[in-house]
């Protein structure tokens, strides 16, 4: 049984509110009032407070992945997650990802009390103590009664500590200091836990698993949370490795049904794919002309996705060679 479905099976138990009831209100009112917590989003700040307070099979070091769609608020988990964890006793945190796109958005969101995404109380108080929140580039000279957030690539993490600067981060760093590792767009590191890899995946495997696992490894109080909105629990070897790790699932058809997504129209036709893709650029650009005639800006984007990146070169160089005639 995956752990969360043994989790669902206690709240079917317990009630309703078994998780829900758990959620401190000291972490709420250190979060930006302007985001105000929706049911799903306390049930998976319930299910973390019982992980680390009340189950029985914890693992250490610990490791987590929530399982959420875009758009259900996964940056204010990770947020509310520092808090409640600050109050465990951890200082200090890495976040990294595969974008360094994201790495600046997250940074709005953690860092910037002036942005509209700030997720933080414009004041982080802990009893009388009021708390800050600090980039820092190594854990050597922070303070501990700080939040200090290394911002990271996976790619540049690795660097970082594999080819080592003057006052860089360094595995010694690590060795007496309990560490959370924040792993946002997980599936990048998902996708290395195939049983058939290329020979560039394999290179990518033995460089960023050995970066984080060395990290997470090095001290049994080490915590590290993963949070995608995609992973393929159809592969049985990603299911088997977080069978005990999913602590919340919270997918796009559940974010629908609970009517939190916008509503998306499905549109079916049988001609080929090659056609398929002249009809959708025919459908957008369209719509980018009538909103155009109303004085709309709209940008329009198409997604068109293959099983491979073979398969989409091929898709891609078939579409041009046979609308050239529309497109020159």
């Amino acid at each position: 049984m995956m752990l969360y479905e043994t989790f669902n099976s206690l709240k079917e138990s317990f009630g309703q509110d078994f998780f829900t009831s758990r959620v401190s209100e000291e972490i709420i009112q250190n979060l930006n009032p302007k985001f105000e917590l929706r049911g799903y989003q306390k049930e998976t700040l319930g299910r973390f407070d019982f992980y680390f307070n009340g189950y029985q099979k914890r693992q250490f070091p610990a490791q987590l992945l929530f399982h959420m769609a875009t758009g259900s608020g996964k940056t204010l988990i990770m947020v509310a997650n520092i808090l409640y964890l600050y109050k465990l006793g951890y200082r200090n945190f890495i976040f990294f990802v595969n974008s360094r796109n994201i790495i600046e958005k997250t940074k709005d969101n953690f860092l910037n009390p002036l942005s509209e995404k700030y997720l933080f109380a414009p004041k982080i108080k802990f009893g009388e103590k009021q708390v800050d929140i600090k980039e820092v580039q190594n854990f050597e000279a922070a303070n501990p009664e700080n939040i200090n957030i290394i911002f990271t690539t996976i790619q540049g993490l690795h660097t970082r500590l594999n080819h080592p600067q003057e006052n860089a981060l360094t595995y010694e760093d690590f060795e007496d200091k309990e560490i959370v590792l924040i792993s946002d767009e997980a599936h990048h590191l998902q996708t290395l836990t195939k049983s058939k890899l290329t020979k560039t995946e394999e290179e990518e495997k033995r460089s960023w698993e050995y970066t984080v696992e060395r990290i997470f490894r090095s001290n049994l109080k080490n915590i590290l949370l993963e949070f995608t909105a995609t992973i393929d629990l159809g592969n049985q070897n990603i299911r088997q490795k977080y069978e005990n790790k999913i602590i919340f699932q919270y997918d796009l058809k559940q974010f629908r049904l609970d009517k939190y997504s916008k509503e998306i129209e499905v549109l079916q036709t049988d001609l080929d794919p090659i056609d398929r893709a002249l009809q959708t650029v025919i459908l957008s650009q369209y719509r980018r002309k009538i909103a155009g005639k109303h004085k709309i800006r709209l940008k329009p984007v198409i997604l068109f996705k293959s099983k491979s990146i073979k398969e989409s070169k091929e898709n891609y160089e078939s579409f041009f060679i046979k609308n050239k005639k529309f497109i020159f």
